[in-house]
């Protein structure tokens, strides 16, 4: 049972990276305005993160399974000696590569949020101080 279960978590891990690539180059082509733009950026970064953190999670249910199976399996079946393999540090470095892309993008997207809300502050000081509007 959690063999499948890891195998179908591997799936969605990939399906939910091609969706954060999908959003990705829909942000770069299309959009009809700056925040809508940072808007899609920011929700490719969230479901960046969903896949890096399901890919890492189905890993290592896989290597767990593997490793009870050697563990408990026949003895002539048993290797002797054996390590996690390219495949182990395949997943840290797509996991890695994951959660770098998705910070990137979640600060850059705070970043500039925060940058307009200062530029709109200051240029309401400036009206008010230009035309001298009482303050409520």
């Amino acid at each position: 049972g959690v063999l499948w279960l890891s195998i179908v978590a591997e799936l969605l891990y990939v399906v939910l990276l091609l969706t954060g690539n999908i959003l990705m180059s829909v942000e770069m082509c299309y959009y009809s305005s700056v925040i809508d733009g940072l808007k899609i950026n920011a929700f490719s970064a969230v479901v960046t993160v969903l896949a890096g953190l399901l890919g890492m999670v189905a890993h290592m249910m896989y290597t767990t399974v593997f490793q009870m199976t050697v563990n408990l399996g026949p003895e002539d079946w048993r290797p002797h000696t054996w390590d996690y393999g390219w495949s182990y540090g395949l997943a840290w470095t797509s996991f890695a590569c994951c959660m770098a892309a998705a910070v990137t993008t979640i600060n850059k997207y705070t970043k500039t949020i925060l940058e307009f809300k200062h530029k709109r502050k200051k240029l309401e000081r400036s009206f008010r101080i230009q035309y001298k509007f009482p303050d409520h």
